[in-house]
């Protein structure tokens, strides 16, 4: 209440010291951002993304073995698949040995063939062809080797020379031709199932004399080439289907000292007589020639 005096101030108030507000120098200091550990996750978990996506280093596994994987086991399918070549491996083996045992055989025939059966004197071949036929020879009518006389320069003569050669089983085969006929047309069409010659062609017929002897045997109708070969011209009796009065296949398998004849059919281009060469040979043996004199 006022007296109209002039008001008197309040007495301070004492404070205790706990009562006073903490000054600034003496609060506790929040703590530092970087301190906070949710934080320090929070900023860390990107560092670790990144680790996580970074691609791995590129190893050159080519020029470091160490580091190639090892090598797996076969699987037993590819075990299993060795059999099949091991067996291809053992027949050709077995093929190979049945080769060489063929050949061997093949030598010791050829030797047998050479050095073994009836005493055949071999001179030079008179044709040249020694390394690949067996020589033949020519005798005449006495029976006295030729030795100037069966190639196809220097033709033997029709019925004065004979031919003959070794055989595969020891023994010799002599071939006479006796006769000729150039003009057979006739005696061939006598018989109506031959078949007429071919254009400017005419059917010649010649008559051979074979003789054998010596050890095993053979059969003239296989072992035996006859041909006749004129400038233009040339046919053998297996290229003839001709039926004659004495087929060369009814002689059969001659044998020591057997000796039969028979007739052969053959075509001759009309005109070249005067060319014409008969040649005789056996499945190994070289061809000699014969002419007309």
């Amino acid at each position: 209440m006022s007296d109209g005096s002039s008001p008197q101030p309040l007495p301070a108030l004492a404070l205790d010291d706990a009562a006073l507000p903490a000054t600034t120098a003496e609060a506790p200091l929040a703590p530092a951002q970087g301190d906070d550990p949710q934080t320090d996750t929070a900023q860390a978990e990107p560092a670790q993304s990144d680790t996580v996506q970074a691609e791995p280093a590129q190893v050159d596994t080519w020029s470091d073995p160490s580091l190639l994987p090892p090598p797996s086991a076969p699987s037993e399918r590819a075990r299993s698949s060795a059999q099949p070549i091991v067996a291809i491996v053992l027949s050709s083996l077995a093929l190979a040995v049945s080769g060489l045992v063929l050949v061997l055989l093949l030598v010791l025939g050829g030797l047998a063939y050479i050095y073994g059966g009836a005493p055949y004197e071999l001179s030079d071949p008179v044709g040249g062809y020694s390394s690949v036929y067996t020589p033949g020879r020519v005798t005449d009518a006495s029976g006295a080797v030729v030795t100037d006389v069966g190639t196809y320069d220097r033709p033997a003569t029709l019925g004065a020379h004979t031919l003959s050669w070794p055989t595969v089983s020891g023994g010799v085969v002599e071939v006479t031709v006796t006769e000729v006929d150039w003009d057979a047309d006739a005696a061939v069409a006598a018989d109506p199932a031959n078949p007429p010659a071919g254009p400017d062609m005419g059917y010649v017929l010649a008559t051979i004399d074979v003789a054998y002897t010596g050890p095993g045997g053979l059969v003239p109708a296989e072992d035996l080439y006859i041909c006749l070969e004129s400038v233009s011209w040339g046919t053998c009796t297996d290229g003839i289907d001709v039926t004659t009065a004495a087929p060369l296949r009814d002689i059969g398998a001659p044998t020591d000292g057997d000796r039969a004849t028979a007739t052969i059919a053959l075509e001759l281009t009309e005109g070249e007589r005067s060319s014409a060469l008969f040649s005789v040979e056996t499945i190994d043996g070289e061809p000699l020639y014969l002419a007309e004199r």
